[in-house]
């Protein structure tokens, strides 16, 4: 392969990083006068990428955990890596900089990897051997620095759990995900354990030591006399002592298995009730959500963390949560679990509590009786210094059991953080090496990953501290600063890596802080909070439809005002798909072309619900979701295709081309043992079948299994103008596109309900006359309100001086290259030359001029969704016209001279949204027509008309 050029010396920022790809490598190069390093693209440890990472002395920092590596020759130079980055050769020729994937810098010549032999070679086999109880991180972290600084003596590491030493972090994060890797976790691989000459006792405890005769006792009863004792024990989850605690679908979590069984009952779980407002609890809350589950979070305080952080500062995570849709009730306390129908039912002290799953994250418990049977001082935690020694002799101990060596807000405490464990068990590997030089002290750094956001915490926070803010509040970029006696005391970042690293020199500084130099404006506990419900209002056993028309109100201005809330929350968007796409829809689901022959098939979706639509061996169409009944495996993977049957990957279920279960793998069991309940009939776990009909050639799909006919659905009018477009003629498909927009679905039917802004936005429309002021045009809408149909005839005539000055699009003398892109052909019984007809929820059909295509909008979220473009043409169509349509098609499409444009208007209208939250929209244009159909495209009586009925679908007053 050798060198080629990967980009221009002079792009590249001095001092700085710049990403770029090479067949499909990303690769992160660091120019440093007129010389440049490469390496590759992306961390070690958690997957960042370093384009977005800070330089500094030949050094590349991580923007997320702050690992740091060597840029000359990748060497991993600190916590949390354990792995060194590839790197390249690079050079300079003639301004060009060139990369040659195949051959490492030479900066890495002088880099040998542990070795083996030359360990072996060093230890003492004849001294006595460190025994590490507890086979965790700071282990882990202790066994390197012990051998770093010349420990020789043998080394023996007895752990409760089969795994050798992993990082929990990820337990409540990536590990509740499909795609987790245990081995991204382990911090001390197979490889190292031989290298360090370390003997692995997994499965078992040190139940007992002798501290006068330095003799640990195993609990196999395996006897070992030690020269230095390192308990790091940890501590296990902390239980809720309550009854029903121990019922299966109650998991609390600690360990690999944990975090697996969390996984597992997610999968199947519907609603899930989360027990304790911690760093854990809003953790599992997110994988929760991200999996698109119901979360109701219980606190028994009266705020988050109250026990952690200021009032202010929980109530910050508070929002965060409750605007990604968890259901957050405070001041409740679980009394009793019980299992109720298949479900378990939570006693609470505000009422009962349905949910299939229970997650419990109230804590951990350190495991600190071994140190006290030893004689060690224990004061919550056990007391060590600053290098780890406890207060006996050749007893050192650390991580989550051990209290950190110094006061913590005037009290010794725990820190239960990633940073402890590593230092701490380092500071005892050191000391047990002879090495007791002090170390610089660094403030105690903490990071939580929650709902798309990487929250990073240095200092300790005091509860009673004030709480100042830069930024908005709960959005990425947001800075909170705890501050007592006018002095910063923790800095917490929200997905801000670059503040937490000024943070480090303005706690070391500990200069007064100045509020206005920051930006900044102190916060109070109620600050961002709705009104307060009256209590007696406020029925917490109420149902889930009564709390939520509490607490989303219409604005009283009417039809006219769109608070953000409609666009932006996450338990709104939630409630859009139980009763809008799941609801009482017809929702586009393929054209009939795509599914010609039986046992054809694609794959589509209704809302976010992924489904297949296949046609049956007797030509019927059916449509049903796809998701295994045995373990919810998503079981279709092609785009499309022909199939006999689908068989699920994971169990091999088979169902046939309606949805029906055939095939169970060993129904019956083998030899009469195991297999299904005799009473186990297929018919009862076929896959969630929906209502199908179709219309000229395309393919609708409904959850109601008693909708009413498609043509009522729409309604005469709008009918009309959906059968000038499929007009009998037997549809042809031509092609897709498919791509994503970040912002909320309903965007696109407004877009496409406001001729106001295509007489603006648009310069292609307004120069060449498809949309102009003045036109002969019309924006209808069907009495219901929720379909509409934009349209608009072709104009030749010359757009007036004054209509000018009002549309900036328009530029004068604009020509095409290629006259014919213009040819408008009327083949259609329509006085119509463009028309867009949305029909609610999820259809756009496009008719511009001969150009047709199906847009099927895909929500993946509050502000997000996928446009999946189908363009068609027709049967009886020649070369000539299918040539003219795929020409006209330039319009559309992602980068078409118009949707280009609207895509990024969405986008903007988004990112106002997100970026100062808690507005509301104007629509007043055409005050004469209050909602429903206008007869000029200065109007938005149309978008008016799709909110009420909405507003009536949502149960929104």
């Amino acid at each position: 392969m050798g060198f080629r050029k990967v980009a221009e010396l002079d792009a590249l920022r001095d001092g700085g990083v710049t990403g770029v790809e090479v067949d499909g490598v990303p690769i992160a190069l660091f120019r440093q006068g007129n010389e440049v390093h490469a390496t590759h693209g992306i961390c070690t440890h958690a997957l960042a990428f370093l384009k977005d990472g800070y330089v500094e002395n030949g050094t590349i920092e991580c923007p997320l955990h702050q690992g740091v590596f060597d840029i000359r020759t990748g060497r991993a130079l600190c916590a949390p890596l354990t792995q060194d980055l590839a790197t390249y050769a690079a050079k300079v020729e003639g301004g060009d900089v060139l990369v040659d994937l195949e051959t490492a810098s030479t900066g890495r010549a002088d880099e040998a990897p542990v070795d083996a032999d030359q360990v072996l070679e060093k230890t003492g086999r004849d001294q006595l051997p460190l025994v590490i109880a507890g086979a965790g991180q700071a282990a882990a972290a202790a066994i390197r620095a012990a051998r770093a600084a010349g420990f020789s003596a043998p080394i023996q590491l007895v752990g409760a759990e089969p795994h050798l030493p992993y990082e929990r972090p990820p337990l409540s994060k990536e590990a509740l995900g499909e795609t987790f890797d245990p081995a991204s976790a382990c911090r001390l691989p197979t490889a190292d354990v031989a290298a360090l000459d370390v003997t692995f006792h997994p499965g078992l405890r040190v139940a007992g030591v002798d501290a006068a005769s330095r003799v640990a006792t195993l609990s196999d009863g395996t006897e070992i006399s030690y020269g230095a004792l390192l308990i790091a024990t940890g501590g296990t989850a902390r239980r809720l002592g309550v009854a029903g605690d121990d019922l299966p679908g109650v998991h609390h979590l600690r360990t690999l298995e944990d975090a697996r069984s969390i996984a597992a009952s997610l999968a199947s779980a519907r609603t899930v009730a989360v027990v304790g407002g911690g760093f854990i609890g809003l953790e599992l809350a997110s994988a929760a959500r991200a999996r698109g589950l119901k979360v109701v979070l219980l606190e028994r305080e009266g705020e988050l963390m109250s026990r952690l952080l200021p009032p202010a500062l929980g109530a910050a995570f508070r929002r965060l949560a409750q605007a990604h849709g968890v259901d957050i009730r405070r001041d409740v306390a679980v009394k009793a679990i019980a299992p109720r129908d298949g479900a378990l039912a939570l006693a609470t002290t505000a009422g009962e509590i349905l949910a299939d799953t229970v997650l419990v994250g109230v804590g951990l418990v350190p495991e600190t009786d071994l140190a006290a049977s030893a004689g060690c001082e224990v004061a919550g935690g056990i007391v060590v210094d600053a290098s780890g020694r406890t207060t006996i002799d050749g007893i050192w101990a650390a991580g989550d059991c051990a209290l950190h060596h110094a006061p913590l807000n005037g009290r010794r405490g725990r820190l239960e953080s990633w940073q402890n464990a590593e230092e701490q068990g380092a500071a005892a590997g050191r000391s047990i090496a002879g090495d007791d030089t002090a170390r610089a002290e660094k403030a105690p750094w903490f990071w939580t990953d929650q709902f798309g956001l990487n929250i990073q915490m240095l200092g300790v926070p005091g509860t009673g501290d004030a709480v100042a803010l830069s930024g908005t509040d709960g959005a990425a970029g947001a800075v909170y600063r705890t501050v007592a006696d006018g002095r910063v005391t923790a800095v917490i970042a929200f997905s801000d890596a670059a503040a937490i690293r000024a943070a480090r020199a303005e706690l070391a500084a500990g200069t007064p802080f100045d509020l206005a130099a920051h930006g900044a404006r102190l916060l109070a506990p109620g600050d961002f909070e709705p009104t307060p419900i009256d209590p007696e209002e406020d029925d917490m056993s109420a149902s889930p439809d009564v709390q939520f028309t509490k607490k989303y109100v219409w604005p009283d201005e009417g039809l006219s005002i769109i608070p953000d809330w409609v666009y932006t929350d996450e338990t709104v968007y939630h409630r859009e798909v139980e009763r809008i796409f799941h609801g009482r829809t017809w929702n586009f689901v393929a054209l009939e072309c795509e599914i010609e022959n039986p046992g054809d098939f694609v794959r589509s979706n209704v809302g976010p619900t992924p489904v297949v639509v296949a046609r049956a061996e007797d030509g019927t169409i059916h449509v049903f979701e796809n998701r295994c009944a045995h373990r919810a495996a998503e079981f279709c993977r092609d785009l499309s295709g022909n199939a006999k049957e689908f068989v699920c990957p994971y169990h091999q279920w088979s169902y046939d081309l309606k949805g029906n279960l055939v095939g169970v793998p060993f129904r019956r069991g083998v030899d009469g043992k195991g297999g299904m309940p005799k009473d186990f009939k297929p018919a009862d776990h076929g896959l969630k079948q929906l209502t199908v009909t179709t219309h000229r050639g395309v393919v609708f799909a409904s959850y109601a299994e008693d909708m009413e006919s498609f043509p009522d659905y729409l309604g005469p009018e709008v009918l009309r103008e959906f059968e000038a477009t499929f007009d009998g003629r037997k549809p042809k498909l031509l092609g897709h596109y498919r791509h994503s927009l970040p912002g909320n679905w309903k965007l696109y039917h407004e877009n496409l309900k406001d001729p106001y802004h295509a007489t603006l936005l648009h310069t292609f429309l307004v120069t060449f006359g498809l949309l102009v002021a003045g036109n002969k045009s019309l924006m209808l809408a069907d009495p219901s309100g929720r379909h509409g149909v934009m349209a608009s005839a072709k104009s030749d005539a010359v757009v007036s001086e004054d209509k000018k000055k009002e549309m900036r699009a328009y530029k004068e003398g604009m020509t095409l290259e290629e006259p014919r892109f213009m040819d408008f052909i009327d083949e259609f019984d329509s006085p119509w030359s463009v028309t867009m007809a949305t029909i609610w929820p999820n259809l756009i059909v496009q008719r511009e001029m001969n150009t047709l295509g199906i847009r099927h909008i895909v929500p993946t979220g509050p502000n997000e969704f996928i446009m999946k473009w189908t363009m068609f043409g027709f049967e009886g169509d020649d070369e000539e016209m299918t040539r003219h349509r795929l020409r006209q098609g330039n319009l559309m499409g992602p980068a078409g001279f118009l949707g280009l444009e609207d895509n990024e208007a969405i986008k903007f209208v988004q990112d106002g949204m997100i970026g100062v939250p808690g507005g509301k929209h104007l629509v007043k244009l055409d005050p004469g027509t209050e909602a429903g159909t206008a007869d000029t495209l200065i109007s938005e009586a149309a978008i008016r008309a799709m909110y009420r009925h909405w507003r009536d679908a949502m149960g929104i007053a």
